[in-house]
C-alpha cells in the first residue's frame, strides 16, 4: 500500500459518525450578507463592498481626519523613516479574520477586509472563502490591491497578518507585493501614545477611549474561528453576519486612528488633553530625538494634576532633555524642584552637583549639595535600608572628596562641559 492509499484508508477510517447537516436549511453567505459571487483566473469567492462617504464618522473621527496633516509627520507616527511622505489616500487598510490565532502554516485568512479610498468615499471590500478552495482566489486579489497602493497600515499586521499573508503566498507559488511597502502598524504607535492610560491596548478598546466609539453587539475575536468552522459545516451564513461587521469596524478603525495620530504628532496641545499621553508622547519624542518637541510635552503635561509617581516620571525626562538641549538654566530649575518634592531620589542631587563642578566650576556649591544628598541617603536608609543608596553612598562620598580638594585648589578648576 503506498502512501496515496494509506491516506485515503486514513480518511475513511475516521470520518464523524454524525450525518452532515443539510446545506439547504439554512440561508448561506449571500443572502445574510449584501455581496456578489467574484471570479479570476484562480477560481472564485464571495465579496462584499462597503462605501462609506469621507465625512463619515467612526465615533467622533471622520475618516478624512487626516486631511491638512503634513505627510512627513507619518514618520514620527510610525517611527519609520520609510513612513515619510506616505499619502494615506493612496494607501491600503487591512484586516484580516482567520482560522486560529496563533498563526502558523495552517491558519487560514477566511475574511480579508481591505480599505482604501475611491473617488468621493472610502471602500471596504470583504474578501471571503466560502471553502478553503476558494483562497487561492481570494490571495489574486489582495495580491493585486497590494501591487496598486503605496502604503499598509494595520493593527498589529506586521507580527500577524501580513506575516500571515506571506505565508499563504508562498504556499499558493505567488509574488507578495507587501514586502515592498511601507508599513504603518498603528499598534506600535498606539502602545507609545495611551499605553500609560489604556491599560489593554485592544483595538475595541482603543476605539472606545480615544475615539469615542463603542461596539455593541459585537463578536470578540477568539470566537471567529468557531463561527467560520460552524459556516463550513452547516453553511448558515447567519453566523458570520457579526463577523463581517467585526471587520469592517476593524478596517474602518484604522483610518480614524491614523488620523488622530497623525494631528497629535504635528500639533500635541491641540489634540491632547490629558496628562499621561502628554508624558506618553513625550517619552516617544525623546526616544527619536525630537528633544524641543518632547520638552513642549512634558511642560504641558505639568500644567495637569497628576500622581506623584508620574510627576517624577515627567520632571526626571524634563530636566534630561532640557540638559541634552543645553538649556541649563531651566534644566537647574527642574532639578531643584525635584529637590524640593521628590524626597526618595538622588538623581537630582547628583545633576546639580555634577552642574556646579563640570559647568560653571563651583566646586563648594556642588559639595554642599553632595553633602545634603548624603543626608538625605542616611534618612532614606534608616527608613527603608536598600543596598542600591549604599552604593549610591559610596559614589557620593568618592565625588564629595574630589569636590573638597578642587575647592582647596588641590586640583585643575577650570569648568568643563558634562
Amino acid at each position: 500500500m503506498d502512501l496515496r492509499d494509506k491516506l485515503k484508508q486514513f480518511e475513511r477510517d475516521f470520518q464523524p459518525d454524525r450525518q452532515p447537516i443539510s446545506r439547504s436549511q439554512y440561508p448561506d453567505i449571500d443572502t445574510i450578507v449584501a455581496g456578489e459571487e467574484v471570479s479570476n483566473e484562480y477560481g472564485s469567492y464571495f465579496r462584499s463592498i462597503t462605501v462609506y462617504p469621507e465625512d463619515h464618522r467612526h465615533g467622533r473621527i471622520p475618516l478624512d481626519y487626516f486631511q491638512e496633516i503634513d505627510p512627513e509627520v507619518f514618520g514620527l507616527v510610525g517611527k519609520d523613516e520609510a513612513l515619510k511622505g506616505i499619502d494615506l489616500r493612496k494607501a491600503v487598510f487591512i484586516d484580516t479574520e482567520t482560522t486560529g490565532l496563533a498563526g502558523g502554516t495552517g491558519t487560514l485568512p477566511f475574511l480579508v477586509g481591505l480599505g482604501y479610498f475611491y473617488d468621493d468615499g472610502f471602500r471596504v471590500d470583504q474578501l471571503f472563502m466560502r471553502d478553503y478552495r476558494e483562497e487561492p482566489a481570494v490571495l489574486k486579489t489582495v495580491a493585486e490591491r497590494l501591487e496598486a497602493c503605496e502604503a499598509i497600515v494595520s493593527y498589529n499586521g506586521k507580527a500577524y497578518d501580513l506575516n500571515l499573508l506571506a505565508s499563504r503566498f508562498i504556499l499558493a507559488r505567488m509574488k507578495n507585493p507587501a514586502v515592498d511597502r511601507p508599513h504603518l502598524d498603528l499598534l506600535f504607535t498606539v502602545r507609545r501614545l495611551w499605553r500609560r492610560r489604556i491599560s489593554e491596548c485592544t483595538l475595541s478598546n482603543v476605539e472606545q477611549h480615544v475615539l469615542d466609539f463603542q461596539r455593541h453587539d459585537d463578536v470578540p475575536g477568539f470566537l471567529i474561528p468557531g463561527l467560520y468552522f460552524d459556516y463550513l459545516r452547516s453553511r448558515n451564513g447567519q453566523v458570520l453576519e457579526p463577523v463581517f461587521r467585526h471587520n469592517r469596524w476593524d478596517v474602518i478603525a484604522l483610518v480614524a486612528l491614523a488620523g488622530v495620530a497623525g494631528r497629535i504628532y504635528q500639533s500635541p496641545t491641540a489634540f491632547l488633553d490629558h496628562p499621561l499621553d502628554f508624558l506618553s508622547l513625550g517619552r516617544a519624542f525623546q526616544n527619536i530625538l525630537r528633544l524641543q518637541e518632547a520638552v513642549t510635552c512634558f511642560q504641558e503635561a505639568l500644567n495637569h494634576p497628576m500622581e506623584p509617581g508620574n510627576k517624577e516620571e515627567v520632571l526626571r525626562n524634563l530636566g534630561f532633555s532640557l540638559k541634552r538641549l543645553g538649556q541649563w538654566e531651566q534644566a537647574v530649575k527642574v532639578w531643584e524642584h525635584m529637590v524640593e518634592t521628590v524626597s526618595h531620589r538622588i538623581m537630582p542631587y547628583e545633576e546639580l552637583a555634577k552642574y556646579y563642578e563640570h559647568r560653571v566650576g563651583e566646586f563648594e556649591k556642588a559639595a554642599e549639595i553632595v553633602h545634603r544628598a548624603l543626608e538625605r541617603i542616611d534618612l532614606l536608609d534608616e527608613l527603608r535600608p536598600d543596598l542600591n543608596l549604599r552604593e549610591d553612598r559610596k559614589d557620593l562620598e568618592y565625588r564629595l572628596a574630589r569636590l573638597r580638594r578642587k575647592a582647596k585648589g588641590g586640583e585643575a578648576t577650570q569648568p568643563s562641559g558634562l
